[in-house]
């Protein structure tokens, strides 16, 4: 008796872990079904926004002022306008985006982006962000400086960039101390930035927060800043060599950004560095600088226990000013060490000079 019942229930929970699985599996399929059939209906409402306002947006932005008459635009149009409207507007400049700028205004987009700043969904609040860059509205500067302070890494650059559309001169020095904190800052695009900005406004705050940083922070922000601006990034290194000569990562990030051959008496003593990293990094400032006054300290560092050392000391005897097959030949000759011989020999079949 006892084992029918025991049986009767281990039957009657199957089945209805059965049923409570197909339930499951029923609600994830209808769910799925609704998602996708919400995706298609917003594909298909930005399709037809986009048809109905490019062309009179492109007409603006090309020749003419904005028609008397537009289209009705309903509130659930709004978002796909403006994502329209601002992708049009970082193609143009001058009169086009003065007449897009107009536009908008008319159709109370300045409102509505004020409105979505204050959205718990960061697409909303990036929208808005780059709408008010745009117009340039100088009444939304605070609200754009407290989202440049944002946790989210996009949200923060998009306020920067607005910012320095509305007031580069006065935006720069609060972006630069965030481009400090800010290592998930697109790059590329944090150096378009600082160019949009102008040269002149960007290079003073760049060079006072180079040099105000803790020592931890620099070298990783030194590439950067030669790649945005390769003299400004020389003369910061030059400066900071003087300033921390005992600071092996900055020594050896600052030796690599280096242009001005001025330092190259300065740089001389690194030689004898024990951070190999410094090392290889003088040989290469030396073979960028150099010419041939440095042949004799590019033959020291090619014989260093290191092999990259050798390899990049190697590589800058090849590009001293100067320097020629002859002077190469010459250099083999007088080489002791082997190390330094075979790499030489290496680096001259790597550039296919015998």
């Amino acid at each position: 008796m006892d084992l029918n019942t025991d049986s009767d229930l281990v039957v009657a929970l199957a089945w209805r872990s059965a049923e409570v699985a197909a339930a499951a599996a029923a609600l994830m399929l209808l769910t799925a079904l609704i998602v996708r059939r919400y995706l298609q209906h917003r594909e298909n409402l930005r399709t037809r926004v986009v048809e109905r306002w490019r062309p009179i947006l492109t007409q603006i932005a090309i020749e003419a002022e904005a028609p008397l008459e537009l289209p009705k635009l309903p509130a659930r149009h709004v978002a796909f306008l403006m994502e329209e409207w601002n992708a049009l507007n970082d193609a143009v400049r001058g009169e086009a985006a003065a007449r897009l700028n107009d536009l908008a205004l008319r159709l109370g987009l300045d409102n509505i982006a004020r409105h979505l700043m204050n959205s718990s969904e960061v697409g909303k609040q990036i929208l808005a962000i780059r709408t008010l860059g745009h117009l340039r509205d100088p009444t939304a500067w605070k609200p754009l400086q407290e989202h440049l302070v944002s946790v989210n890494a996009l949200v923060s650059f998009y306020a920067a960039a607005a910012l320095v559309q509305i007031d580069a001169q006065r935006a720069m020095p609060g972006i630069m101390l965030q481009v400090a904190e800010r290592e998930s800052w697109p790059g590329e695009a944090m150096a378009r930035l600082l160019v949009d900005a102008g040269a002149d406004i960007a290079r003073e705050p760049i060079r006072a927060l180079m040099l105000s940083l803790e020592a931890l922070k620099i070298p990783p922000l030194l590439p950067w800043l030669a790649h945005v601006d390769a003299v400004l990034g020389s003369e910061v290194a030059t400066e900071l060599l003087h300033r921390h000569p005992d600071d092996q990562h900055i020594v050896a990030a600052a030796l690599l950004v280096l242009l001005d051959p001025a330092v190259l008496p300065e740089i001389r003593g690194f030689v004898g560095s024990s951070d190999p990293d410094i090392r290889m990094n003088l040989a290469l400032a030396l073979g960028r600088l150099g010419d041939l006054d440095e042949t004799e300290l590019l033959m020291q560092l090619m014989g260093d226990r290191v092999w990259w050392v050798r390899y990049r000391a190697a590589q800058a005897l090849l590009r001293l000013r100067g320097m020629n097959a002859e002077g190469l030949e010459s250099v083999g000759a007088r080489l002791t060490d082997p190390y330094a011989r075979d790499m030489l020999k290496h680096v001259r079949a790597e550039e296919n000079l015998g």
